[in-house]
């Protein structure tokens, strides 16, 4: 399933760390928003090591189900390319 992960973070330094657990997952899109391709178990790992990382009184980390139908109508506005499944690439 594809994921648009967004997060509001206050520490530079957890930021940093967000970023690095977000880029080791999936694509980053703008600052603080990717794009990831996770199942089930990859999404939970996600979730218990992002917790791990984040100040919950002052964090946020939302992770959207992006389905195919969805995927499909998604509009983009300048700067910025459709991020494809990398599973499924033709070569």
């Amino acid at each position: 399933m594809k994921y648009l992960v967004s997060f509001d973070v206050s520490s530079n330094r957890r930021r940093r760390s967000v970023v690095k657990l977000c880029l080791s997952v999936g694509f980053r899109v703008q600052k603080s928003v990717f794009e990831s391709f996770m199942d089930a178990r990859q999404l939970g790992d996600f979730e218990f090591e992002m917790e791990k990382i984040i100040d919950p009184e002052t964090d946020s980390v939302r992770m959207y189900p992006i389905d195919a139908q969805a995927d499909t109508g998604v509009r983009i506005v300048g700067n910025g390319k459709r991020i494809e499944n990398p599973a499924f690439k033709v070569l």
